[in-house]
């Protein structure tokens, strides 16, 4: 089982890396999606060019998301800019119920008000890998097959999300784009020179941003080599 996913990951890797094409595309959503973010937190809304703004980020931020999820699901089989954007709105519709049901469970979750260390536990459970791994198993299934077949192989679908290969890839994965990163950033090198310390901050966002990214795309492409 172990072999199998760590070759998956490999294999994963070197179509990435080999296929410039979609890691151009790849970074450049992702670039836009970060720009997107920030423009929207960043932006008052007080005129009304400023209003235009932030609802051209509103829109843009999902947008790219999913052409940046389309593009993990499928960058090994190259493809065309028709199917990518059919890829794209298929994994929209198929994210609206998950998305839907995980913001109704953080809801019902918020009201329970005794035993706090458990929904907190739960809480972060299913917002780091319950709803990540069942969003991806539905979008490598909703985008490499028709709706009507996507329905009838619901229930397959819902039985590999947890599978041990898909577990043990998303942990690694995890290390990668989350827990890596998050100590990147969290570190502190003490330097005495203002400039000095800028720029390391700036390389370490910079190293974090293609951590994340990377080790998002490989996790996402392995489990779909997998499936």
């Amino acid at each position: 089982m172990y072999s199998q996913s760590i070759n998956a990951i490999l294999s994963a890797a070197r179509s990435l890396l080999r296929n410039r094409r979609a890691l151009l595309l790849m970074i450049a959503a992702y670039a836009g999606l970060l720009l997107a973010i920030y423009l929207f937190v960043s932006t008052r809304e007080a005129t009304i060019s400023q209003l235009i703004l932030t609802l051209v980020a509103v829109i843009s931020a999902p947008a790219l998301f999913f052409v940046l999820q389309a593009v993990s699901v499928s960058y090994a089989d190259n493809p065309t800019a028709r199917s990518l954007v059919k890829k794209t709105v298929k994994l929209i519709a198929v994210s609206i119920p998950v998305l839907a049901l995980t913001l109704l469970t953080v809801y019902g979750l918020s009201k329970i008000q005794t035993h706090p260390t458990v929904v907190t536990a739960v809480r972060y459970l299913l917002l780091a890998v319950i709803t990540p791994l069942l969003a991806i198993q539905l979008w490598i299934a909703g985008s490499n097959s028709r709706l009507r077949d996507f329905v009838k192989n619901l229930r397959k679908v819902l039985r590999s999300t947890f599978a041990p290969q898909s577990m043990f890839v998303y942990a690694c994965g995890f290390l990668i784009f989350a827990i890596v990163p998050y100590y990147l950033l969290q570190g502190k090198i003490p330097v005495q020179r203002p400039w000095l310390e800028l720029l390391l901050l700036i390389l370490r966002i910079g190293v974090s941003a293609l951590l994340i990214l990377l080790g998002w795309v490989t996790t996402v492409g392995a489990i779909s080599i997998l499936s």
